[in-house]
């Protein structure tokens, strides 16, 4: 194959085919119609496979859990998808029957995967893909504090988060391959927030320093904000690409409005060694995926204060209390159908008449 002068490869977050969105795909809806003609311009597109098929039981040790059909998965082909990454906290929700059935349809659709495997040595393997007549390197692995909640005779592996391990395994990686892209599922110390946690800057740092030419984060089920490091770009996460209500042991567990906004990330690599990357902002609307310009303006905001807040002594002690206080009244107002100052003003009416 004869090698471009650039090669294109986008990225998607947390695609789960559950409940609604597998309903809507059996019925041959189609919710990604808006979003699809940009995925096809990719040489290669990239998506955190967060929901595997369904086996004939579950993993009960983890709550909620999310499942889907393999008709369903057949979807990942009509959104271009060429490799999913599988070192998730949902990877074992369907024990080892889901995982090999969802291996095995996306072995039948031709697309790879990487992050978790039945072998432990092929579990721990890059993915190396010829794109564009370039060789691309990629390296999977999931964070303990998304909390996977592995049983202890869990017989499929995965690439648990060690920094060691990871820098590690881009120095062996990036003298065979022409670039070298770091997929981390992290981030649940900060779940709904839109920055990283903060122990994740130097981890980042650490991991372009590596050898990495990028760092693409999923997990927390919001857009994050993004930076470059030495030149690379680094998002922290992409939020939900398709994710619906999950309904599980007779409850439901609703999507937060910050799940509901997302961003395909695209990367241009070039024979420099230098990368481009942009942004198109997308949303979760009645669970169909739709173009959301304006919330390029959003993300920028919260790139601003990130700066910010990262140089103001005591700045990340602030957002983390006010994340775990603030975000909860938002999600309150969205299952209640009312506004934040209504949420507020029955705060103040309970504290001066106690009803």
């Amino acid at each position: 194959m004869k090698r471009r002068q650039s090669i294109q490869i986008k990225f998607v977050g947390d695609v789960a085919f559950n409940d609604d969105f597998q309903k809507r795909i059996e019925q041959a809806e189609d919710p990604f119609n808006e979003v699809k003609s940009t995925l096809k311009d990719a040489d290669l597109v990239v998506g955190n496979l967060e929901v595997v098929a369904f086996g004939a039981a579950q993993n009960m040790k983890k709550t909620p859990r999310i499942g889907t059909s393999l008709e369903a998965l057949n979807e990942l082909k009509n959104l271009n998808l060429g490799l999913v990454t599988l070192a998730t906290n949902h990877f074992y929700d369907n024990l080892n029957e889901g995982f090999v059935n969802t291996v095995n349809k996306l072995t039948e659709l031709g697309i790879a995967y990487v992050g978790s495997n039945v072998d432990r040595e092929k579990a721990g393997e890059p993915a190396i893909l010829e794109v564009g007549g370039w060789k691309v390197g990629f390296v999977n692995f999931v964070h303990p504090d998304t909390h996977p909640s592995l049983p202890e005779d869990a017989d499929v592996y995965t690439n648990f988060f060690d920094l060691d391990k990871i820098v590690s395994a881009i120095k062996d990686l990036r003298p065979n391959v022409d670039r070298v892209v770091a997929l981390m599922h992290w981030g649940g110390k900060t779940d709904y927030g839109y920055f990283p946690h903060q122990e994740q800057l130097a981890q980042a740092k650490a991991i372009i320093d590596a050898g990495a030419d990028a760092l693409i984060g999923c997990h927390t089920h919001t857009f994050q904000v993004s930076e470059v490091i030495n030149g690379k770009p680094v998002y922290y996460s992409l939020g939900n690409f398709c994710f619906a209500d999950i309904h599980c042991d007779g409850g439901i567990y609703y999507v937060r409005n910050s799940g509901k906004k997302s961003g395909i990330v695209a990367l241009e690599f070039f024979e420099d060694g230098s990368v481009a990357h942009s942004v198109e902002a997308i949303a979760n609307v009645d669970n169909t995926i739709v173009f959301r310009t304006e919330l390029n303006a959003t993300y920028r905001w919260w790139n601003f204060l990130f700066r910010i807040v990262r140089k103001v002594p005591g700045g990340y002690p602030v957002y983390y209390w006010a994340l775990r206080r603030v975000e909860p009244i938002y999600y309150h107002a969205q299952l209640n159908n009312i506004t934040v100052a209504q949420v507020a003003l029955k705060k103040l009416l309970k504290i001066f008449t106690g009803k």
